[in-house]
């Protein structure tokens, strides 16, 4: 059944992707700020949620879906699809083409399918639990960097004021070693992971939605993926590290330390 649902997904983040296209194309689309001024949602944002949700529920109609749009409160199912409709608005706004789509599936406390499309680039990433990660067909990996020195790493700003501490006092005992990188799509950044692109990425407080997609991706590409603290991933608390294995326990000790 996981395969089904992992072409379902597929076939509904590339429709959900085809929306986002056309309105990153023709600039028509409305704009409005959620928590901070920075923190926005636009019209192609639920848009292309509603598409997703009906390709979804029309296959599936027996599995509850969280959407980011319209998600105030966070239900605990046991399982569930997790769907980001635009994960990097922002940029999208900014005409700045790192953004995606990000659709996971998990049944009890476990990713098992997730989707991840850049409709701009037409990267499609994705994966099911076991069978390892894909970027357009083919099987990625992540990479054989050994050196927290010189890395690449990407690090997220959170909305949440009170999280913004622990981010700074993170860059400043990181930057002495390498130099970092805010991307703005965490489902992106996972998945440069995943591609062996980025060596490790981290970041606090986010959504189960922004999450759910590319923990997988970039666990079945063989990332080291947990919280900053070297403590187990939990998708609703929202403290995230992918690592390459080389430079995770590293790059554990040098956010911590």
């Amino acid at each position: 059944m996981s395969s089904d649902i992992l072409e379902t997904m597929i076939i509904a983040s590339l429709a959900g992707g085809s929306i986002l296209r056309k309105y990153f194309e023709e600039e028509n689309f409305s704009i409005s700020q959620k928590s901070v001024s920075y923190d926005l949602v636009t019209s192609a944002d639920r848009e292309s949620q509603e598409k997703i949700i009906s390709i979804l529920s029309g296959r599936f109609p027996q599995i509850p879906i969280v959407g980011e749009e319209g998600s105030e409160q966070i239900p605990h199912y046991r399982e569930a699809f997790y769907v980001d409709p635009l994960d990097g608005t922002l940029n999208f706004v900014h005409k700045f083409p790192f953004f995606a789509v990000s659709l996971g599936y998990w049944k009890d406390n476990e990713p098992i399918a997730g989707v991840v499309y850049n409709p701009i680039s037409k990267d499609l990433f994705y994966a099911r639990k076991g069978n390892g990660a894909f970027l357009n067909g083919e099987k990625i990996g992540v990479s054989t960097t050994t050196s927290v020195e010189g890395s690449l790493l990407v690090i997220g700003f959170p909305y949440e004021e009170g999280e913004l501490s622990r981010t700074v006092k993170d860059i400043k005992s990181t930057m002495r070693l390498t130099d970092l990188r805010v991307l703005g799509s965490t489902a992106l950044e996972l998945s440069y992971v995943a591609r062996g692109i980025i060596d490790g990425y981290w970041e606090y407080a986010l959504s189960p939605w922004d999450l759910a997609g590319g923990v997988l991706i970039a666990r079945e590409a063989g990332a080291v993926v947990s919280a900053p603290d070297g403590g187990k991933f939990d998708l609703f608390k929202g403290d995230v590290l992918a690592a390459t294995p080389g430079i995770y326990q590293e790059l554990v000790k040098a956010i911590n330390g």
